[in-house]
């Protein structure tokens, strides 16, 4: 199912550079804005112990009701690769590599200062955990949707009314994705939750 994974990465890097070939000449400062963030994914989890860290990338549409407080629907990704030793004797260990999408939800509290914005943030969303597995038997790829919920904080800096630039981190805490594979013997099963922390760049368009 590699090529799966290819097409849909494909297709979030083609969206999230068309968002920003639009000509900004285009946007007159509005409560909207859109915002690219790339960033990394780091496991937190006791159920990812050892596992890499990895690619985090979201796009969001946001809306500003006031000043001091903020909205975003945000479409996002992040992956993670390691290895599980599951099934007693049978299974030892398999290498497992972790792609997530979410849709989530967030709510901003933002405090102006100038040019500065600083704010903290909390959400939650639907995280669609894939995991392709690879045995002497089967080449599979099969997914669970959780929810989870985040909290963080950020910084943003308005290089001009329009464009702003920034860094946020958050803390993401899930419930378990429960995934099992059939082979000969007993079941494969693999459940764990995809706790870690998120740390992403900010670049921005107020519209």
């Amino acid at each position: 199912m590699k090529s799966f994974h290819v097409g849909i990465k494909s297709i979030f890097m083609v969206v999230l550079v068309l968002a920003f070939l639009i000509p900004i000449d285009v946007f007159a400062q509005g409560p909207f804005y859109a915002a690219l963030k790339p960033g990394i994914y780091s496991p937190q989890s006791n159920d990812l112990d050892g596992y890499q860290t990895g690619f985090n990338g979201e796009v969001v549409l946001g809306y500003r009701f006031t000043p001091n407080i903020a909205a975003e629907v945000g479409i996002g990704y992040f992956n993670t690769e390691g290895e599980e030793t599951v099934g007693g004797a049978t299974y030892v260990g398999r290498e497992f590599d972790f792609h997530v999408y979410s849709v989530a939800f967030t709510l901003k509290a933002i405090l102006p200062y100038k040019k500065w914005e600083f704010f903290g943030l909390g959400g939650a969303g639907v995280y669609i955990v894939s995991t392709p597995y690879d045995s002497d038997y089967y080449d599979e790829d099969n997914y669970d949707a959780v929810l989870g919920g985040y909290w963080g904080a950020g910084i943003h800096y308005h290089i001009t009314p329009k464009i702003f630039v920034g860094v946020e981190g958050k803390y993401l805490w899930t419930d378990k994705a429960k995934i099992q594979y059939e082979e000969s013997g007993p079941p494969l099963e693999v459940e764990l939750k995809m706790d870690g922390i998120i740390a992403t760049a900010v670049f921005g368009i107020r519209f």
